[in-house]
């Protein structure tokens, strides 16, 4: 039986931050998230990796050789199935779709809207840095799309480092400034 662990997300804090230029001003602006307590089911994402690791050998990709699996379950599905995605590369790079929005276009065509983890593993990145094995801008966009404020959707990107699960994010810590046409 899974126990559930509550995890914390902290609080980020950025001042703004203003620069006078010849022809203007220019501001950093500022921003703060608040810290975040979740309860979270380590067996649950660690089963989500898995799952996004065999996919990543699935993927399709003979022009970059760069594998991406995805594993996700979504908040309004009461069974909790997970949904696969792989990337899939095309010559016209424009028809090309990764593995995370592979995942979730499965997730909607089932007539699911709001996720609660989706997994992410790029197998020639495990032991990279973050920014190389997490997921594009696209990505984080249409995760934006179908992400769930209460409780909040989270992204579990794979570390490949022995005795950890990955890093783990929520929409305000992966995309701080998405774009929404409903606030």
């Amino acid at each position: 039986m899974s126990r559930t662990v509550e995890l914390v997300l902290p609080a980020v804090a950025r001042s703004a931050a203003a620069t006078e230029t010849p022809l203007g001003r220019l501001t950093v602006p500022s921003r703060a998230i608040p810290e975040r307590r979740v309860l979270i089911d380590p067996e649950e994402l660690g089963r989500l990796r898995a799952a996004a690791r065999a996919a990543a050998t699935r993927a399709h990709a003979p022009y970059s050789s760069f594998t991406v699996g995805a594993a996700l379950i979504m908040a309004d599905d009461p069974d909790r199935r997970v949904f696969l995605g792989a990337n899939v590369e095309n010559a016209s790079l424009g028809g090309t779709i990764c593995a995370e929005r592979t995942a979730i276009t499965q997730a909607a065509a089932a007539g699911y809207r709001r996720i609660a983890v989706l997994a992410v593993s790029c197998a020639q990145a495990l032991h990279a840095r973050l920014a190389d094995r997490s997921p594009c801008g696209i990505c984080r966009q249409v995760f934006a799309e179908f992400a769930s404020d209460a409780p909040p959707s989270l992204v579990l990107i794979d570390s490949g480092e022995e005795g950890a699960l990955g890093e783990i994010l929520d929409l305000d810590r992966l995309l701080p400034y998405a774009f929404r046409l409903n606030g």
